[in-house]
Order: C-alpha cells, then sequence, then structure tokens
C-alpha cells in the first residue's frame, strides 16, 4: 500500500474553497464512486470477502493516469505473487502454523528489505507481495484446502479492483496531449528554478539565503517524467531526452549556488556574474512567455543559447555548466514535442541516483520479523478468535510505513484515523443499515463515509489516516450478501484494529527508534558530511552527476526536517565543498571561481 504524494500531476494547487481544492473533490469523488461501483459489482458476483474490491481501488488510485498504469502493474504482480507465496507457504506448513508463521515473517522480512532500498514500481511491487500473501494465507494456515479458494476470492476481488480504479483514472484526464502536458510542467518548474537563479545572482549582492528550495519540486519531476512515459508509450522513443531533465536542473541550481558563493569571496567578477545573470534571464523570459510552446520558437531559442555557449564568457566552468543545463532542457522539450532526438542533441544526463539506505532496509526486514512471530505468539497463548485481523493490521501498518523517515509518527496517526472508521462503522451499521438489507441501501450509506476518506488521501502526509480510516470502516460493516449484524464480533473487531497499530507503535519504538529534532538534523548532516567524501573517487560524468543528485536526495530530507536557514545552509555548504573536491570531467564543473 502507498500513501498518496503531498503533490500529483492532474490536480490544481489553487484552492477553490477555504479548506481544499476543487481538483481534490474532484478525485474524492471519483475514487469514492469507482470504489463503490467495484464493491456492488463484487457483491453481485457473489465474492466472499467483497471489501477487497474496494480496498484495491483506494490502494491503487493515484490522481495522475500514468501512475495508475504504473501501480495496476505492480498491484497486479504484487498480488499474483502474494497468492503464490501463500498458496506455497500453507502447503509446505499444513497445520503446522509455528513453521508457517516463521518462513511467512522471512518472507516479510525480504519484501520490506527490497521495499526499501528500491523506489516506484519495484517497491510498491514487494510491499503489495507481502501484503497479499498475509491476507490470503494468514487466516486458513490452519485449514490448508480452503487456501485455494481463499487466494481466487482476494484475487478476482483485487482483479475487480484493477479494473475499476483504471476506468477512474482515464475519466480523470485533462487532455489527451499527454507530451504537451509534460513540457508545460517541465517547462513551469524550470521558469520557477531560474527566477529564483536571477534572484541568487544579483551582482552579489542578493539577500537571499543559500539554500534550494526547489530541490523535492525537480526530485519529484523524475516520477512525473516516469508516470507520463507509462501513460504514452511513443515518449519511450526519446526517454534520454527526458529523464534526465531532473538532473540537469539540479545541476544548474548548483552551479548558481556555486557562482554565488564565489562571488561572495570575491572569486567571481561582477563582468562574469552579469553575463550569465543576462543568459539565465534571456531564457526565463522564453519559458515564462504566455504563448503556447512552439517548435519554431524553441528552436531559435536553442540557437540563441549555442551562440552564448561559443562566447568567450561561457569559458568558466560553473557558466559552461550553467548553460549545458539549459541546452539540455531546451533540446529535451524540443524531444518531447516533436518525439524523435533533437537536432544538433547535447551531452545528455543521466537519470536522477536516489541514496539506498541499507541500515535502514535492514531495521525494517528486523521488524518485519519481530513483528510477525510476536504477533503470532500472542495469537496463539491467547487463542483470540479475532486474532487474524490481528495479524492482517499488523501486516498492513509494515506495508503502508515501511519507508517513512518515522513509522511511529504515522502509526499514531493510524490509531486516530482506525478509531474513526469503526466509530463511523459502528454507527452507520447499527443505527442506519439495521433498517434495511437493500444493497443499494448499503451503497448509500457509505458514499459520504468513504468520500470523507478519499478527501483525507490528498491531504498529503494526512494520506495514510485516510486508507486506514477506510480500511477500519469497512472492516466493521463487513459488506455481505445479505448484510450480517453481530455486535460481539464487530467489537472484537475493534479490539483487534486498535491493538494491532498500538503494537506496531511499540516494535517501531523498541527496534531502530526514529531519531527527532537535533538528533535527526545531525543524522543527515553526518550522512552528508559521508557522502561528501565520495565524491573524490567519481571517475567519470555519469558518477559525478549522480552523487550530486544523491546529495540533493540527502538534502531535501534536511529541508523537510528543519527550517533553520543555518542547518540548511550548512547542507548546501557540504554539497559545494564535494562539487569542489570533485575531479573535473566532462561538462560537470569541478569549481566555482571565475578566475
Amino acid at each position: 500500500m502507498e500513501a498518496h504524494p503531498v503533490h500529483n500531476d492532474m490536480r490544481g494547487e489553487h484552492p477553490s474553497f477555504v479548506f481544499t481544492s476543487a481538483g481534490d473533490l474532484a478525485f474524492a469523488l471519483r475514487t469514492t464512486l469507482a470504489g463503490l461501483a467495484a464493491l456492488y459489482t463484487a457483491m453481485w458476483l457473489q465474492i466472499d470477502t467483497p471489501r477487497w474490491a474496494i480496498w484495491t481501488v483506494f490502494i491503487v488510485s493515484p490522481p495522475v493516469r500514468g501512475n495508475a498504469l504504473r501501480k495496476t502493474a505492480a498491484r497486479l504482480v504484487g498480488t499474483a505473487i502474494g497468492c503464490t507465496v501463500g498458496i506455497v507457504l500453507v502447503a509446505l506448513f499444513p497445520q503446522q502454523p509455528a513453521g508457517f508463521y516463521v518462513s511467512l515473517s522471512l518472507f516479510l522480512a525480504v519484501c520490506a528489505y527490497w521495499a526499501t532500498l528500491q523506489r516506484g514500481f519495484v517497491s510498491y511491487a514487494a510491499s503489495l507481495a507481502a501484503f497479499t500473501s498475509a491476507i490470503v494465507s494468514a487466516g486458513v494456515s490452519a485449514a490448508p484446502l480452503n487456501v485455494w479458494q481463499t487466494a481466487t476470492d482476494r484475487g478476482s476481488a483485487t482483479v475487480l479492483g484493477v479494473m475499476f480504479a483504471l476506468f477512474a483514472s482515464g475519466v480523470a484526464a485533462r487532455s489527451d496531449d499527454v507530451p504537451g502536458d509534460l513540457a508545460n510542467r517541465i517547462r513551469a518548474l524550470a521558469g520557477e528554478l531560474l527566477d529564483w537563479a536571477a534572484r541568487q545572482l544579483q551582482l552579489g549582492k542578493s539577500d537571499q539565503p543559500k539554500d534550494a528550495p526547489l530541490t523535492t519540486k525537480i526530485l519529484g519531476l523524475a516520477d512525473t517524467c516516469t508516470n507520463a512515459i507509462a501513460e504514452r508509450p511513443a515518449l519511450n522513443w526519446v526517454k534520454t531526452w527526458i529523464v534526465g531533465i531532473p538532473t540537469a536542473l539540479l545541476s544548474f541550481q548548483s552551479a548558481v549556488l556555486g557562482i554565488r558563493d564565489a562571488s561572495r569571496r570575491g572569486g567571481a567578477t561582477a563582468a562574469g556574474v552579469l553575463w550569465t545573470t543576462d543568459a539565465i534571464d534571456g531564457v526565463a523570459v522564453f519559458l515564462r512567455s504566455p504563448s503556447a510552446l512552439d517548435l519554431p520558437s524553441l528552436r531559435r531559442q536553442r540557437a540563441t543559447l549555442a551562440e552564448l555557449c561559443q562566447a568567450s564568457g561561457a569559458r568558466a566552468p560553473a557558466t559552461k555548466e550553467i548553460l549545458d543545463a539549459l541546452a539540455y532542457l531546451l533540446a529535451g522539450l524540443e524531444a518531447i514535442l516533436i518525439l524523435r532526438p533533437p537536432e544538433a542533441a547535447p551531452a545528455p544526463y543521466p537519470r536522477p541516483t536516489f541514496v539506498a539506505h541499507r541500515p535502514h532496509a535492514m531495521t525494517n526486514a528486523i521488524r518485519a520479523v519481530v513483528g510477525i512471530l510476536l504477533g503470532f505468539l500472542i495469537w496463539d497463548v491467547t487463542a483470540w478468535s479475532h486474532g487474524i485481523v490481528f495479524m492482517i493490521l499488523i501486516t498492513v501498518a509494515l506495508v503502508i510505513f515501511v519507508n517513512l523517515d518515522d513509522p511511529v509518527v504515522a502509526n499514531l496517526a493510524a490509531i486516530i484515523g482506525s478509531t474513526i472508521g469503526c466509530l463511523m462503522g459502528l454507527a452507520a451499521k447499527y443505527f442506519i443499515l439495521i433498517r434495511g438489507n437493500d444493497p443499494l441501501n448499503l451503497l448509500i450509506v457509505l458514499f459520504p463515509l468513504v468520500f470523507i476518506g478519499a478527501w483525507i488521501e490528498t491531504k498529503g502526509k494526512l494520506g495514510p489516516l485516510g486508507v486506514v480510516m477506510v480500511i477500519s470502516l469497512l472492516l466493521m460493516i463487513e459488506p455481505t450478501n445479505p448484510q450480517e449484524y453481530n455486535f460481539v464480533n464487530d467489537a472484537n473487531s475493534f479490539i483487534a484494529i486498535e491493538f494491532a497499530f498500538v503494537f506496531m507503535v511499540l516494535v517501531f519504538s523498541a527496534i531502530g527508534a526514529p531519531r527527532k529534532g537535533t538528533e535527526r538534523i545531525i543524522e543527515l548532516l553526518t550522512r552528508m558530511r559521508k557522502l561528501r567524501l565520495d565524491a573524490r573517487f567519481c571517475s567519470s560524468r555519469p558518477e559525478c552527476l549522480g552523487w550530486e543528485t544523491r546529495m540533493y536526495d540527502e538534502l531535501q530530507r534536511l529541508a523537510a526536517v528543519t527550517k533553520d536557514p543555518g542547518h540548511r545552509r550548512y547542507g548546501v555548504n557540504l554539497l559545494l565543498s564535494g562539487l569542489k573536491a570533485r575531479p573535473a570531467v566532462g561538462s560537470a564543473s569541478a569549481g566555482f571561481d571565475e578566475n
């Protein structure tokens, strides 16, 4: 499972109301209708656990069509692997719960480890494989003859949910001009970056803080580009000129910070800074133009930039890096528009490289083993009738929060979300649904409750709370044909849900408890210092650029935990000192002094 990002490619950022935007409401409405349609269809097909269909819609549905395609593929792969592993484990350990849960915990540990190291499709598929194997096999390990029926039942509900989520994502599209939309999004972000650069280079007198405020947006552009390629496969023809755009923008950002730093120390001439600023302003005016991006004007701008690259003022390493990055940006926009390699193509940039923290991955693997085995021990000792709900929710917590820096806070939020969802479900079930057993009545009652959960999913860091709320709501109501009412059973489910998240708070706190405040800042700065030392061993331009993007990956984590300009400035200084220590390779700048 995966929380939706803070920003996405299809929702508007400007609020239509005080507390939300029209795009948020449209996403919530679309997801709710798709989920309820999947639930109703699953009930019509007499699937034993129809709630898995609506759960899948919530898990798969992002506000971006390309992301939906990638998540759908990951969901199907992860579900297939999870079902297969669940069936195999039950077959290997029939009515041997100890052996079964030891093997299951090891499999979940591998999934948690891999999901932490990887990003995107691979991470999501690993998480879903872990989750699916648990829901397929955990409840039938003592009754192996039921495992095939359970796997096909829940697998069918999952596929049904995937189909409805895909349909909803297709309805969400604002236009079919995916290349044009991608080019405009890149153009807007690049224009914002160039405006920032102009403020930084005010003849060495800028009062702007030495910061890299657009780093998170630039790194997020990597997912935007990947989503667009997934949505419009024709973009694969020019993939080389798309995936490196975030790296080029980050390199541009570094060079601007370096020139600004050198000018403060007297290492850059006023004439050199002014020349660089004029070159940036020329491209910025073009990108900010209100007219639509067209090929003739784009090629004229590329020709103008090529002339600047031949001028004497372009000889300084940092200035050359700025011009190279701008040339690649314009070439990438041309390639997107014409869907073929650009004319007079500049040297390509590699895709961004993100930091893989193996110690954190190992911590998550240990958490998975300990959480599952201790959970099973509690279930076995107490002979808890609702232990299966407890075990599934433990797996949910491991899957949702595997990549978060602070899973303890996330689990505390999940406790709040599950409590709200359970109370809403109990109230709806015993005060409204009990008056009528019509499935249409069920959908009418569920609509506002599910809509609230879908709307919360659009709220960035609160996204997991909305997911957990919907899961808990549906666990309480348990939509079936006909609807059943057993308050003692529902009360036990409530206890199991709450205890699962409380239990995971204890597990996450006891094993690799996340650092907070000053300790977290020191940890990130220490990692950046260690990474800075690696700059000396870069032997090629792609290695240098990959090192630079990894430093920015750490820098965005630092920016997320502190607003202190001193800490952020120190992080930027670590980046710049590492750039100066790099060997001069290709067009990657080894230093920033103009003299």
